[in-house]
């Protein structure tokens, strides 16, 4: 158990201050300023994440925070034990019921994965019943509603009906001529019981009973006979509707104390909720990010920003241990940082054990510690007569009898405030302790002779804070590997210590002293510079990628340019081609017709000789557009050369070879005057390349079947007619057809009407139409496709 003296020095209380200011209810307040870590590790990590949980409900789901209701206290117990509450404490039970509802239904509704959280929502107990009960019977917290009970209602009703009857009697009678008997013409009450002002020496002339007088006894309230009556009905209605409110309210409490231990449990379940969406709140509110969590004493903490140091000021430090070695030895400058970045990892420790996020950037790890022990600052005690350094070994002494392999021990300036070499000897003795425990820490001291031991032994790592190497100035960074120097000479000169002095004490330094501490800046100014240039290089770096990566886009629309390119050059190929022997079809049926007579007339032949001239005239020898080589074999490395002609698969073309890397199995070709890179598995050797530079086809006739244009669905049903449509249009777009006819006959309208829709949805169709005047109008549709 983490001590309240390492809490507070570490100073989690304030932290905790600022979680409480995030949560709604009071008693949550006070829980959050005294939350304590987790006992162990699997609690802290169950802490955790329900605090992660309840992260994504509130930024993620956007579930409704905690309605804030007011304590309720014992009210449900006292009820459980038979007392009667008040309208004002029933109020509060509605307000407890409804915040409690409205938690259940935001949370058990929400989609988010959220399994703890709503575990423990879903054991709410909830009552609209009840709730919506005390809400409509009570008003405010001393009015009930006049509907709260039919009898309540009629009691309320005779009320009202005597009250206005005994204001008109007392009108009446002032009305009659009796004001002058009055000190004022006014209806007055004393008690609960209507009167009226009449002056002392008339009260023998009203007729009544005497409640009371005025100080100066010139004025007697005097309740008239006439009103008698109907004063005690009145007081008996109203005695009668305090009766009838008080067993409406014991009702309603006797309902509350039935729910007694089921409201308790419910305290207890939305109070914890409470303070899990205040730490979530916390988190999202600075920054934080939820650590990787082990126990296995590895921490690293990557740009860890002091959570009570301003955001606009905190300086980021990363700083690790734990992996192969336990402990850093942290040395440099004063005022460097290193007591800020020795509290930031106990806080950090801390808060991840009690389930909170840290302020850091994504991948921090954090381990859970079962004790920190820490030991920071200047304890000195006036009333125990301890120095400093009493102070100091005090602490040291509680935390090397406690001790062990599953502690954080944070101790600032180890050994100082005594004799250098006897506290730089104690500290290693100290220090070699801690490590033979097993334990983890960060120690930070002066001293040279604990960065040489740092050196030696694998169990502890030298850390350095950075400083500007011209101006001594201290950078807030921490260097792991490398030992920081004090520069105390450096520093005093540069807060305006005189030369003279420097000097001297430059002077009686040790030569030895001198020379380590000379390296060790050296040997900073050697690594920023490096630094630099490694900056530089890694700007350099990303400009390169960034333009290699400009380079494959505009590779990659290259490629696509070329496959449409391909594509299109086919099909309008394939159009020509279509085209050309359309044309020829028609003479070759003209011609046709004409040897299918019986007899030739001289007329016949002199038409089959145009004929004969104008299919000569037709005959023409394209380049092929798609070639299919079925003779070829895949390349052989050692065997192709430059110059080889090849088939590249992959654009069916015959292309020529340019140069050839075997190593990463590629080559360059030339396809025409496109030069392209192709994997040397994409390429086979065309059998007659040698032979044949281009080739040429002609267009054989034989079997050629001409592309049908139209389609006559005249007669089906329509179930029967679009499938046979859908089909036609398939092989109207195979064979490039622009336009096509459907004639389906004008009947009903109900064939047409069906086909026209099937066009509509139609993604290949351009537009459509019926048929013109001599086309067959509208029994056709003529169709554009794309």
């Amino acid at each position: 158990m983490i001590s309240k003296k390492s809490l507070n020095a570490l100073e989690f209380d304030k932290v905790a201050q600022r979680v409480a200011e995030y949560c709604v209810l009071y008693k949550t307040k006070e829980l959050a300023c005294m939350l304590e870590p987790a006992d162990n590790f699997l609690e802290a990590k169950h802490l955790q994440d329900k605090t992660s949980e309840a992260f994504e409900l509130l930024y993620t789901g956007g579930v409704s925070g905690i309605e804030f209701y007011d304590e309720t206290g014992d009210i449900a117990e006292r009820a459980s034990k038979g007392s009667t509450l008040s309208m004002g404490e029933l109020l509060r039970i509605y307000r407890f019921l409804k915040s409690c509802r409205i938690l259940y239904n935001s949370i058990t509704s929400s989609t988010v994965d959220a399994p703890i959280i709503k575990t423990l929502v879903s054991a709410i107990y909830t009552d609209s019943y009840l709730e919506n009960e005390i809400r409509s019977k009570i008003v405010s917290e001393d009015t009930m509603s006049d509907n709260a009970s039919e009898k309540l209602y009629s009691i309320r009703r005779t009320i009202k009906r005597l009250n206005e009857q005994i204001r008109e009697k007392l009108q009446s009678f002032i009305r009659a001529g009796n004001n002058k008997y009055l000190q004022e013409n006014i209806i007055t009450m004393r008690g609960d019981r209507y009167v009226l002002p009449v002056k002392s020496e008339y009260k023998g002339q009203v007729g009544g009973f005497v409640h009371d007088q005025s100080s100066t006894g010139s004025t007697v309230f005097i309740e008239p006979t006439a009103v008698l009556e109907l004063n005690n009905s009145l007081r008996s209605a109203t005695i009668e509707e305090h009766l009838e409110i008080e067993r409406i309210l014991a009702e309603l409490s006797q309902k509350v104390g039935v729910l007694y231990s089921q409201l308790k449990a419910n305290e207890n379940i939305i109070v914890d909720i409470d303070l899990t969406y205040a730490k979530a709140i916390y988190a999202y509110k600075t920054n934080a990010v939820k650590p990787s969590f082990n126990a296995s004493g590895r921490t690293d903490i990557k740009k860890g920003r002091h959570p009570l140091i301003s955001a606009k000021t905190v300086i980021p430090v990363s700083v690790s241990f734990g992996y192969g070695y336990n402990y850093l030895l942290v040395t440099g400058p004063n005022t460097g940082g290193k007591t800020v970045t020795l509290k930031m990892v106990g806080l950090f420790s801390v808060m991840a054990s009690c389930g909170m996020y840290v302020q850091a950037e994504q991948g921090t790890e954090i381990s859970y510690f079962k004790n920190v022990f820490c030991d920071v600052g200047d304890e000195q005690s006036i009333e125990q007569s301890l120095s400093t350094f009493s102070s100091h070994m005090t602490n040291i002494v509680d935390i090397t009898n406690s001790v062990d392999s599953n502690c954080l021990v944070l101790i600032d300036e180890i050994g100082a405030g005594t004799d250098p070499d006897e506290g730089s000897a104690l500290a290693r003795a100290i220090i070699e302790h801690l490590l033979d425990k097993r334990s983890y820490g960060i120690i930070t001291t002066h001293y040279s002779a604990l960065k040489e031991f740092a050196y030696a032994d694998s169990r502890i790592m030298n850390a350095g804070m950075e400083f500007d190497p011209q101006t001594f100035a201290p950078l807030y960074k921490i260097n792991i590997g490398m030992p920081g120097t004090s520069n105390a000479i450096e520093i005093s000169k540069r807060l305006g210590l005189s030369d003279d002095l420097t000097q001297k004490a430059f002077s009686l330094l040790s030569n030895n002293k001198i020379s380590f501490e000379k390296v060790l800046k050296e040997a900073e100014k050697s690594r920023q510079e490096a630094l630099r240039v490694k900056t530089e290089l890694d700007v350099i770096k990303l400009e390169q990628e960034k333009k290699l990566k400009e380079i494959n886009e505009e590779r990659r629309k290259l490629e696509q340019e070329k496959e449409k390119f391909y594509t299109k050059a086919k099909a309008e190929s394939r159009r020509i081609v279509n085209e050309k022997l359309e044309e020829a079809d028609e003479i070759i049926d003209e011609i046709k017709v004409l040897f299918d007579k019986a007899e030739l007339t001289s007329g016949d032949l002199i038409k089959a000789r145009t004929l004969r001239n104008q299919l000569e005239d037709k005959k023409y020898s394209l380049e092929e557009v798609e070639e299919k080589i079925t003779n070829y074999m895949p390349v052989s490395p050692d065997k192709l050369k430059e110059g080889d002609e090849v088939f590249h698969k992959p654009t069916e073309s015959v292309c020529r070879v340019n140069a050839i890397n075997v190593k990463k199995g590629e080559c360059e070709i030339f396809m025409g005057s496109l030069r392209i890179k192709a994997k040397l598995s994409d390429l086979f050797f065309v059998a007659n390349a040698k032979q044949e530079n281009k080739t040429t086809v002609a267009v054989k006739r034989d079997g050629f079947i001409r592309p049908i244009t139209e389609i006559n669905v005249i007669g089906l049903t329509v179930m029967e007619a679009l499938p046979e449509i859908e089909d036609f249009l398939d092989q109207a777009i195979v064979n490039n057809l622009e336009e096509v006819k459907i004639i389906h006959g004008k009947g009903l309208k109900i064939l047409s009407t069906a086909i026209h829709d099937a066009l509509r949805r139609n993604k290949r169709v351009e537009s459509y139409r019926f048929g013109k005047y001599g086309e067959g109008e509208r029994g056709v549709t003529f169709v554009k496709l794309k």
